[in-house]
């Protein structure tokens, strides 16, 4: 509303600064020009709107509407800022259904597209309108969705569709692919969406606003309806999520989850029997624990005297954490007591000693040689610590790696998984084609692995993030480990899979050694995807000089260079041509001759740059008189020009902006009487048509609140 209230004194201003010698016929300019209490009346309505004072504004309402009364009986045009007052005296409405009756009757009044764009603006922001459109759009995609993906399989004037009359196994196939996806579809229709969750949160913060809206019956169920529907689907999924974690035999996080179900709405008897499994399992656990406790009724008891001293020496040695005396002592028990049940515990004091004297390798093998050993707890306890990613954080890395590329290696034979609909149109296709189909599919499977291939050396397709996991607590641990330059090595190689390139370069400098040319490389790919990122939000010239400072030698930086160069300088207002095309009276405010928009080069025209104003120059961009190409005019401008100007130039910034099309660019002019569309393509087999309903796109500031 303060916007629209300055943007009237820069109207009113741009109408007063228009020379007496302008157009005969503009009433309106020459009428505000002659009554200076108008200008009087605006700023009262200014003050009064940022007052929040309605009833001072409503008299100023009634006197804007007395002063056009008197010039429509005199034969004068309106002032046309009744309007822009009513609009004013709308936003200080009480309640929401006030404030809406007023913006309608704003409408109703038929007023200048700035006002009317305005007024439209207000009634579709409205959290509920915006929930009823997101609604009804979310039905109109799930019902489109339904119906395409069952038509599609079938196709119109395609081959198959001639042929399945001739060959029924064709049309069986076709058939069952689209009862099949109309039966998946089905089952994920009452899934709750983005645009579900977007609509709830609108309807929940209208109610806490506006409790007393004549709205609120309506709302209210619609609440309890897609509450319902969340409270099913967040039954479902926190259920799914416990089951999940029992299977993986995460109790406490099974327990949780469980526990969690249990506490929703209408999920109590779903969550009964996972919260049963849950604690029949963890009672099984506890059991197992307190087992534990107690190993053995009769611990073993050395057989002689010899025997019982050697063991002390190998305990106090041990104790006292001496790798030499530990090694000597339990040596010595080894080879004079072979066959005691206390030898797996001094072939484990042999690996720890080796270990604290700094030879990993031979403690990894004493402790392989032990794991071997399962009968005793000391066998047990060696796997034990063999897995853990603590003793060994290079072999948890390499274990990571291992999965990455055996899932990188998935996708590019197999791709997409394989279910039920894929399998059943495959087999028809080969029942209706033989070995000729055989063929088609193996020369389509090579083409598919060597796509995916292709696909996986440009973007990996698979997560890095476990094996950058488990590198950074490595690092986060033991950062002056003598594995440490293995770690950063492989920490950038995965950071640069991973379109990380800023941390892969961080990394491969901590490594010995570091190649040049792969730095060159890893400094280009971060720099351009600076850039890409810079563009994504305007051009940045934040962004844009950090790329110039970081990555000076980069060709990123140099186009982030020709980016800064080619941005207006700070203070200066760009008016392209069809702005002043649109708005031909920014002419008069420019002091600029009508004739550079005539057409008609050979006496001056302006180009598409248009005109550029900066603190005491006017800059036109003119085609050349006579030959091609362009060329730019400086004029100097006054400072009392230069305010006017600018203030008419963004006045009509402003008025273009909000009165801009606000249609989709995707969505098609009568897309909404006639949502239908066609689709094929023409190969070989001949022509494959099938017919479809558009979708609606769900469009919203933000997305990561409603996922």
């Amino acid at each position: 509303m303060t916007a629209l209230a300055v943007g009237l004194r820069l109207a009113l201003l741009a109408l007063l600064a228009v020379p007496a010698g302008g157009r005969a016929d503009d009433l309106l300019a020459e009428a505000a020009a002659a009554d200076p209490a108008l200008e009087a009346r605006v700023r009262l309505i200014a003050v009064h709107r940022l007052e929040g004072n309605a009833e001072l504004l409503a008299a100023d309402l009634a006197d804007l509407e007395a002063r056009d009364e008197a010039r429509r009986s005199a034969g004068l045009p309106r002032t046309g800022l009744a309007d822009d007052a009513r609009y004013l005296a709308a936003g200080l409405a009480a309640t929401r259904d006030t404030q809406r009756e007023a913006l309608h009757a704003v409408l109703s009044a038929h007023p200048d597209p700035l006002v009317r764009r305005l007024a439209q603006h207000a009634l579709e922001t409205d959290d509920a309108a915006t929930a009823d459109r997101l609604l009804a759009d979310d039905r109109h995609n799930r019902r489109a969705a339904v119906l395409n993906d069952a038509v599609r399989p079938l196709g119109i004037f395609s081959g198959g569709a001639f042929l399945a009359a001739l060959n029924p196994f064709l049309l069986a196939g076709s058939v069952a692919d689209s009862l099949v996806t109309t039966a998946v579809n089905l089952w994920h229709y009452d899934r709750l969406s983005a645009p579900e969750r977007e609509a709830l949160a609108r309807y929940r913060s209208l109610l806490e606003r506006e409790p007393r809206t004549q709205d609120a019956p309506e709302i209210a169920r619609a609440v309890r309806r897609l509450g319902a529907k969340r409270a099913a689907v967040l039954c479902t999924g926190t259920l799914e999520q416990a089951k999940k974690a029992l299977d993986a035999n995460d109790l406490d996080h099974a327990a949780f989850f469980a526990h969690a179900a249990d506490r929703i709405d209408g999920c109590a008897d779903d969550a009964a029997r996972p919260l049963a499994r849950v604690n029949e399992a963890r009672a099984r656990r506890a059991a197992r624990e307190e087992a534990g406790r107690w190993p053995i009724d009769e611990p073993p008891q050395p057989t002689s005297a010899d025997e019982l001293s050697d063991y002390q020496t190998l305990l106090v040695a041990t104790a006292l954490a001496d790798p030499g005396a530990m090694i000597e002592a339990a040596s010595r028990f080894r080879e004079r007591h072979d066959g005691s049940p206390f030898a797996p515990s001094a072939l484990f004091a042999i690996a720890v000693a080796r270990d604290l004297a700094g030879h990993r390798d031979a403690g990894r093998a004493a402790l392989e040689e032990l794991a071997g050993n399962r009968g005793s707890s000391a066998g047990r306890h060696a796997a034990a610590v063999l897995a853990s990613a603590d003793y060994s954080a290079l072999d948890a890395i390499r274990d990571a790696e291992r999965r990455h590329a055996r899932d990188t290696a998935r996708y590019v034979l197999l791709g997409g998984r394989v279910d039920g609909r894929n399998a059943l149109y495959t087999a028809s296709q080969f029942g209706t084609e033989g070995a000729h189909a055989a063929e088609s599919f193996g020369i389509f499977n090579l083409l598919g692995v060597l796509t995916r291939a292709w696909q996986a050396w440009r973007h990996d397709p698979v997560s890095n993030q476990a094996i950058i996991e488990r590198g950074e607590a490595f690092l986060a641990r033991a950062p002056h480990s003598p594995d440490a330059p293995a770690v950063h090595a492989r920490l950038a190689d995965a950071y640069e899979r991973a379109g990380n390139y800023d941390r892969a370069l961080l990394h491969y400098r901590a490594t010995p050694g570091p190649d040049p040319k792969r730095i060159e490389r890893l400094a280009g790919k971060a720099a351009d995807k600076l850039l890409e990122d810079a563009e994504r939000g305007g051009g940045k010239p934040i962004l844009l000089s950090g790329i110039i400072q970081r990555f000076g030698a980069t060709a990123a930086a140099d186009k982030a260079r020709k980016r800064l160069r080619a941005r207006h300088a700070d203070g200066e207002t760009a008016i392209a041509r069809e702005v002043l095309e649109a708005d031909p009276s920014l002419l008069a405010a420019f002091d600029l001759d009508p004739k550079l928009l005539d057409g008609d080069h050979d006496n001056g025209e302006l180009a598409d740059g248009g005109v550029t104003l900066s603190p005491g120059q006017l800059r036109l961009t003119l085609y050349n008189v006579g030959q091609a190409g362009q060329h730019v005019e400086t004029r100097s401008l006054t400072s009392e020009a230069y305010e006017r100007a600018r203030a008419a130039a963004e006045e009509a910034l402003y008025a273009r902006l909000l009165t801009a099309e606000r249609r989709d660019p995707d969505a098609g002019r009568f897309e909404r009487y006639i949502p239908f569309f066609l689709q094929g393509s023409v190969d070989d087999g001949g022509v494959y048509v099938f017919p479809g309903v558009k979708m609606r796109r769900y469009q919203t500031d933000e997305p990561k609140l409603y996922e």
